[in-house]
């Protein structure tokens, strides 16, 4: 599967703006059941690490999917999920139609 998602990237434009930034900032203020979350860039991606109060895959797959839908774009939208022990990790990406878009790395612990 990550062979699929690295294929996906190649055809996106990726960018970092400030205008995604902040909707993740937003979406993440407003969230209830966080104890904490930070949202940096690492080479030309996000990283969007959160702290859940109540952690377990049934909660992060809940809040990654509530989040996709308000942060991604509605044109495409690509995700690989990986469980590491104490940690859920979620590759993601998502571009309008003219291919620009945006990669991310989202952990949640």
């Amino acid at each position: 599967m990550f062979r699929v998602f690295n294929e996906y990237l190649k055809y996106i434009q990726l960018t970092v703006t400030p205008t995604i930034e902040c909707a993740f900032n937003h979406y993440l203020a407003d969230c209830k059941g966080l104890k904490q979350y930070c949202v940096t860039i690492h080479y030309n991606r996000f990283v969007v690490d959160i702290k859940l109060e109540d952690f377990g895959l049934e909660q992060a797959q809940k809040h990654f999917e509530d989040m996709a839908k308000e942060i991604g774009y509605p044109y495409s939208q690509m995700f690989v999920r990986f469980n590491e022990g104490s940690i859920i990790r979620y590759r993601y990406a998502s571009c309008s139609e003219d291919k620009v878009g945006f990669y991310c790395d989202v952990v949640y612990s």
